[in-house]
């Protein structure tokens, strides 16, 4: 069983449009939805949810207003500015600010100061038409989803091996942050989505240096090829330099546009040529990388 993750610089590229393709041409196969701040893989897959569970990350200081004394000097070491005093000098913790450091609960001489769990979210998992997909949903204000990510991708494991399935397809987060770290650690193949703008070379660049740290096996897509002939050609020579396979490229198309608007992939338009450039990228990743698999 192999974990694949498709992932892009910047948002925008048309990652999710890929991996709504190969998730209707790849077989046997568990889906996961790391992009947790934003998780629309589940839009054009048509899930029906199986189960949901609350997700609890880390901690958050609340202040017992019964045993505070008002020294104040849980705000006076606060580094993150989260102890909030009241008109009528109650003192609370700002529940975004708050970094579960436990310094307030340390230095309270009235042990007034309790930590609690926080609730960060939900872990979903639903049956779709081209396989059980696992996506999270981060409730707003939480950050360090990383962990969710990770949690998300234990899960799609171990789906993957309770049915003897071959891959696990990750919809990975764009950027370089904390959620794409948590969609690269482990993985045995990174599919890079990148368009000819030089906002996107840049930053594919980036993304493609951090998943080269981890010694992942790395693939190009060009989306939107068209768009400006000579960035791509620019794509295509940075590529060969780095010795690194540049996979298909996918021309701006409107038909593509409708179908994502429409919740349909767009090896649903039902065009064979252009279906053709979304197995290639496949079928030439796997050969490049897994061909004894």
């Amino acid at each position: 069983m192999k974990q694949i993750v498709i992932i892009s610089g910047k948002g925008g590229t048309g990652k999710t449009t890929v991996i709504s393709a190969l998730a209707r041409l790849v077989p046997d196969k568990v889906l996961v939805d790391a992009d947790v701040d934003a998780a629309n893989l589940e839009i054009v897959t048509s899930p029906e949810l199986e189960s949901s569970e609350i997700y609890t990350e880390g901690e958050i200081a609340v202040i017992s207003d019964d045993k505070c004394i008002r020294c104040d000097i849980c705000r006076q070491n606060c580094r993150f500015d989260s102890i909030i005093v009241g008109d009528d000098g109650s003192y609370s913790v700002d529940e975004h600010g708050c970094e579960g450091c436990r310094v307030c609960k340390l230095v309270c001489p009235a042990d007034a100061v309790e930590m609690q769990v926080m609730e960060s979210g939900f872990v979903k998992k639903s049956k779709t038409p081209y396989g059980m997909l696992f996506h999270g949903e981060l409730s707003a204000g939480r950050d360090n989803s990383g962990k969710m990510v990770t949690y998300l991708r234990e899960l799609g494991v171990e789906e993957a091996q309770k049915n003897n399935f071959d891959w696990v397809l990750i919809d990975g987060a764009p950027g370089i942050g904390c959620q794409v770290i948590a969609s690269l650690t482990g993985v045995d193949g990174a599919i890079v989505v990148s368009e000819p703008t030089l906002s996107a070379i840049h930053d594919l660049k980036r993304v493609v240096e951090l998943a080269s740290h981890f010694h992942i096996k790395i693939g190009v897509v060009i989306n939107k090829s068209d768009i400006n002939l000579s960035l791509t050609r620019e794509i295509h020579r940075w590529a060969d330099e780095n010795k690194m396979p540049l996979l298909e490229q996918i021309p701006l198309d409107k038909r593509i546009v409708n179908a994502m608007a429409e919740r349909k992939s767009p090896v649903e338009i039902g065009d064979d040529a252009l279906t053709k450039l979304y197995e290639n990228i496949w079928n030439n990743f796997i050969e490049t990388y897994f061909s004894h698999h």
